[in-house]
């Protein structure tokens, strides 16, 4: 019988019993946001659990249950967008923690989906870290997705785009029947008219002239479809291929983590 790894799957004696000074609690961190015309709501969360599934056999590893609403008030305005307020994301977090910490966790690791989380990530990591001495890190899996390709041939677009290559390769590979692939096509986000912003991101960041900043729009200004890539080369393969290095890092970066000695904590002076 395979070791269980999920906190969900174990009983109480269980959970205790695998808790050592070691143990890393891994929290998949995911969303329910738009992904474009032909991805579900989910794909943030899918790939989050997708990833965890596959740390079963590390040793001194244990995967929490999965968040599957983080914060991604600025695509609200299309139908089936959940998103917590920041402030409640960061209090989430905190209650999460500090519930594990009180178990006997003293290392967690957010693998995260979804970009708009980081914010309240990094918010709660530091306190965490401060108040309670215990050492925390956080895995951006998109931008990993993106870093493990670059300078390869495996994807056609060269680097992750929301609803593009990468994302669609791995919805493919990962949950293949909520692709709707009759409506597979490619877009972009459109900048304003007759303007020197370029958007770069829904996110707020624009190029003008010599330089990327910040320019706050509603999302309808930019996208109609929610689809910012080119989906067209997709393919489950090449999913299986990229979930497959991204795999490596994550195992190689949470062995490393095990190592490292914990914070000083709030008593240290």
């Amino acid at each position: 019988m395979a070791k269980k790894n999920r906190m969900a799957d174990m009983t109480w004696e269980e959970f205790r019993d695998r808790v050592g000074p070691e143990t890393v609690l891994v929290i998949p961190m995911g969303s329910t946001e738009l992904e474009g015309l032909f991805l579900p709501l989910g794909v943030d969360t899918i790939m989050a659990e997708g990833l965890s599934d596959r740390l079963g056999d590390e040793e001194g590893v244990l995967i929490g249950p999965a968040l599957p609403i983080g914060y991604s008030k600025w695509f609200n305005p299309f139908p089936g967008t959940l998103s917590l307020e920041q402030d409640t994301l960061t209090r989430v977090l905190l209650e999460y923690g500090h519930c594990l910490i009180a178990h006997g966790i003293k290392r967690i690791v957010f693998l995260n989906s979804h970009r708009g989380n980081n914010a309240s990530i990094d918010d709660a990591a530091r306190r965490l870290v401060l108040e309670k001495g215990v050492r925390v890190g956080m895995l951006n899996l998109w931008k990993l997705a993106n870093d493990l390709v670059a300078g390869k041939d495996l994807i056609a677009e060269g680097r992750f785009t929301h609803a593009g290559e990468i994302m669609t390769s791995m919805i493919l590979h990962l949950k293949p029947e909520t692709v709707v692939t009759g409506k597979l096509r490619a877009d972009s986000m459109a900048s304003p008219a007759e303007s020197g912003f370029e958007t770069k991101s829904s996110l707020g960041e624009a190029a003008f002239g010599e330089s990327v900043q910040y320019l706050y729009q509603d999302i309808r200004e930019m996208t109609e479809t929610g689809i910012m890539g080119n989906p067209a080369s997709a393919s489950a393969e090449k999913g299986e291929a990229v979930l497959r290095l991204m795999t490596d890092y994550v195992k190689a970066y949470l062995k490393e983590f095990r190592k490292l000695p914990l914070p000083p904590g709030p008593n240290a002076l």
